[in-house]
């Protein structure tokens, strides 16, 4: 039996509980794992309120020099290493997912913050020479103030930290609402900070649901901006309802994406990169390469190695250290994800595999999804075209790279796209036309903590990590200095 945790709000720098609680069952097995504050208006004022003196009295963090942030928030992620696996075994358990990728999750989370630290000491600015000696222009980067963030439940460390170390490296104190179904980690992290030295009020965190705390920080006058991770229904709503007081906002919302495999492609890799990509992290994933448009020469033979591959995947307890894939989120997300895979055989998909729930020992008290593979899945179809986040993959065939390109394209989303080929014209031809914030040649589901990450089109607004992740959290500010002794613009009214 797990031992449940019990949770109040982070309010700077202590715990404030609140009047009731909402619990959070394992979707694994249905064990009641923690219980988090249920909160309201009142609790996101109070944390605002801190938010906003941390930020305001400028000696606490936004004013410090950006080498004493990037210290104090490598203080914190010597502490993050140092609970690594407590952290890593919370996310699992609360998401449903094998624990080794909760694992592999954390130490990105931590290189993500490694980065940021790094840059807190280099914000970028600029001098510019106007006429000689006599002027002189300074542009210069300052923290843009209080940010709302609000995380979901897929990733919960890892969409954290695509943006919190960034909004503290570049001077800017932070509200966090996460998931109301795997807020610990969140909590978790918070608290440490504080062991780490960062001041009080500088990170918070209020719990609940996203009708009322969600709507709450979105609303807030003391909020500069908003930073969401989340579906593409809801960013719209947030950007609409921030657009009411101008509040700048940055979002990371769905994907559709594709992986394009050609017939001169690496076919092992390309088997290897499409099976990664639809199953990971159970498919509840916005880069999952959901569709697979694959070169009608090889169609067959690549399908019924995949579906072969495919059936060797294990699933698992989130604790089963061999397990690849675990439990949806909760049951109402599962009954939708089996609504897709039946749209798919109304419309007249082929199931190549799966399309069921476990419901075998040890799978019957939670959710499970197994792979499932549909052929002949034409553009008009919905799970072509909307996202299912499970592990359901949709596979349709091209026979030029013009139409593969179209193909790919033929989404609202455009977060992520792979494409798997050994010709280098080819690679950059299509990585070019293809109309998606990331592209991956030859693999998928990889990256650097230096490179940017976001969508075109209804995938988001707004880039994360890299230095564009931390150029989100600053304004910029133009100062025009006059060296010297000035010229009137107006001689004639001089005394």
């Amino acid at each position: 039996m797990t031992n449940v945790r019990d949770y109040g709000n982070w309010i700077e720098g202590a715990w404030l509980r609140g009047a009731s609680s909402v619990e959070r069952r394992s979707p694994a097995n249905g064990e009641l794992l923690a219980r988090f504050a249920d909160s309201g208006e009142k609790e996101v004022d109070l944390a605002v309120q801190a938010a906003r003196r941390a930020f305001d009295d400028r000696s606490v963090w936004s004013a410090l020099p950006g080498s004493e942030r990037g210290k104090a928030i490598g203080r914190w992620i010597d502490l993050l290493v140092r609970d690594t696996e407590k952290l890593a075994r919370m996310e699992a358990e609360e998401v449903g997912k094998p624990v080794r990728f909760g694992r592999g999750e954390t130490e990105w989370s931590i290189e993500l913050a490694r980065y940021a630290a790094a840059l807190a000491w280099q914000i970028p600015s600029d001098l510019v020479n106007h006429a000689g000696d006599a002027n002189l222009g300074l542009i210069v980067r300052e923290p843009r103030g209080v940010i709302g963030m609000i995380t979901p439940w897929n990733f919960p460390l890892v969409t954290l930290f695509q943006k919190l170390p960034y909004a503290l490296a570049a001077g800017c104190t932070v509200v966090i609402k996460p998931s109301e179904l795997t807020s610990s980690t969140t909590l978790e992290i918070a608290a440490l900070a504080k062991e780490a030295g960062i001041p009080d009020g500088v990170i918070n965190v209020v719990t609940g649901s996203g009708k009322t705390v969600g709507e709450a920080l979105t609303g807030h006058r003391g909020v500069d901006m908003i930073s969401f991770t989340g579906s593409t229904a809801v960013g719209k709503r947030i950007a609409a309802r921030a657009a009411e007081q101008m509040k700048r906002v940055g979002l990371e919302l769905g994907g559709k994406a594709a992986n394009v495999v050609f017939a001169d492609a690496d076919i092992d890799a390309a088997l290897d990169g499409v099976l990664f990509g639809y199953i990971l992290n159970q498919g509840e994933e916005c880069v999952q390469g959901t569709r697979l448009l694959i070169e009608e020469s090889i169609a067959g033979e690549f399908v019924s190695k995949l579906v072969e591959r495919s059936k060797r995947i294990r699933i698992g307890l989130p604790e089963d250290p061999e397990a690849d894939l675990g439990a949806l989120i909760h049951e109402q997300h599962m009954e939708k994800v089996l609504d897709y895979i039946q749209s798919g055989l109304d419309e007249g998909a082929r199931l190549e595999l799966g399309g069921n729930r476990l419901t075998d020992a040890p799978f019957g008290r939670g959710y499970y999804v197994a792979p499932t593979i549909f052929s002949n899945v034409t553009p008009g179809m919905k799970i072509f075209r909307e996202e299912i986040f499970g592990p359901v993959l949709a596979v349709t065939t091209f026979k030029t790279v013009s139409e593969a390109i179209v193909l790919a394209n033929d989404t609202n989303y455009g977060l992520g796209n792979g494409l798997w080929t050994k010709d280098i014209d080819k690679a950059i031809q299509v990585s070019r036309e293809l109309k998606s914030g990331t592209v991956s040649v030859n693999t998928f589901l990889e990256t650097s903590v230096q490179m940017p990450f976001g969508g075109y089109k209804e995938s988001g607004v707004g880039r994360e990590n890299g230095l564009d992740g931390l150029l989100e959290y600053t304004e910029v500010k133009s100062i025009f200095i006059k060296v010297g002794k000035r010229a009137h613009a107006l001689p004639h009214t001089a005394s």
